[in-house]
């Protein structure tokens, strides 16, 4: 049986025993929490062990709406060695919250198998009918050559960084990336893209927490003008030896200098030089964004369903309420 209690532990030792139980997501590291503290969201992690062992680990954003309803959202979805063990985890948040209603979500951004969707619907747990985030992905993994292998490439995305490559020399890792300046990157291209419909900008603020709390792990690589003037970024999270796709932003001129693709790549040459051997694309949605998924398709990745986004609430009532209301929750 799994008895799941509260992690008392350092950052430093949540990391190690995420990545010590083959852990891949950021949202489940504690810089990740860190840049989450300012906002109306509290962290707890939550270890489950048999017999003493630590088997599984998770942490648990939460938030009590007027003091009747615990809304608890895992991102990260749960770190685990062998086979996904949910058992026991809902008793523990139920016991948590304190109140008369309890819900808890979670995001498996981890490939689909059966055994995993009927393990959560034994435990009570049901498929969210609507995602905050993406069903599916494109997922790089190292080829004979490594992960930075062209020949994945489609014809289309190879010419094109070809092009790029011959009219971009300034490609570079950023070392310290600056938030003001990819702000105003961002803010350029949803500008341009208004006419494709609403569009969502990070505030300065929010990446730099980002670039502070999680820069042992934030990757980003920059292409310039010959003027200094930013083409395009591209950033990826790495957690042990895989990546998550985390940022990326250009410029009206990118378009013409097709520094997209250059800057993409050479990030992609750095991951492989790090040892990474995985890349999640990190979502896909072919239909409400088709240029990003032709991007991402050129690429040459497997396309992936993830396990999806998962719910338990303590009361029909509870799962109605905060279905509604999590998806309204910054």
């Amino acid at each position: 049986m799994t008895t799941w209690s509260t992690f008392n532990g350092s950052d430093a030792d949540w990391d190690q025993l995420i990545l010590r139980l083959g852990g891949s997501s950021p949202f489940a590291m504690s810089g990740w929490a860190r840049t989450k503290a300012t906002g109306r969201w509290s962290s707890t992690r939550v270890i489950g062990a048999v017999n003493g062992d630590v088997v599984a680990v998770t942490q648990v954003f939460w938030l009590t709406i007027l003091r009747t309803i615990t809304i608890g959202w895992i991102p990260g979805g749960i770190a685990y060695r062998g086979s996904l063990n949910v058992a026991g985890l809902t008793s523990w948040f139920a016991e948590f919250a304190k109140g008369p209603f309890a819900y808890l979500r979670t995001a498996f951004h981890v490939p689909y198998q059966t055994k995993d969707q009927e393990h959560l619907s034994a435990n009570g747990w049901s498929l969210s009918p609507s995602f905050i985030g993406a069903k599916e992905t494109f997922i790089l993994k190292t080829l004979t050559t490594g992960l930075a292998d062209s020949s994945r490439l489609s014809s289309n995305w190879r010419r094109n960084l070809d092009r790029g490559l011959k009219r971009n020399s300034d490609v570079s890792v950023w070392i310290a990336p600056d938030a003001k300046e990819v702000a105003a990157i961002m803010r350029e291209m949803v500008d341009f893209k208004k006419t494709m419909g609403p569009q969502s900008v990070i505030t300065e603020e929010s990446l730099d927490r980002l670039f502070s709390e999680m820069r042992d792990q934030l990757v980003v690589v920059q292409v310039r003008n010959p003027e200094g003037k930013m083409q395009a970024i591209r950033g990826a999270l790495v957690i042990g030896n895989f990546a998550w796709d985390a940022l990326a932003a250009a410029g009206v001129d990118a378009r013409k200098s097709y520094s997209s693709y250059v800057c993409a790549w050479r990030l992609i040459e750095e991951l492989d030089r790090r040892g990474v051997t995985q890349l999640d694309l990190a979502g896909i949605d072919e239909v409400r964004n088709e240029g990003v998924f032709n991007f991402k398709k050129g690429l040459g990745g497997e396309r992936t369903a993830y396990l999806g986004e998962w719910d338990w609430a303590s009361t029909p009532l509870a799962r109605r309420l905060a279905r509604v209301a999590i998806s309204r929750l910054g």
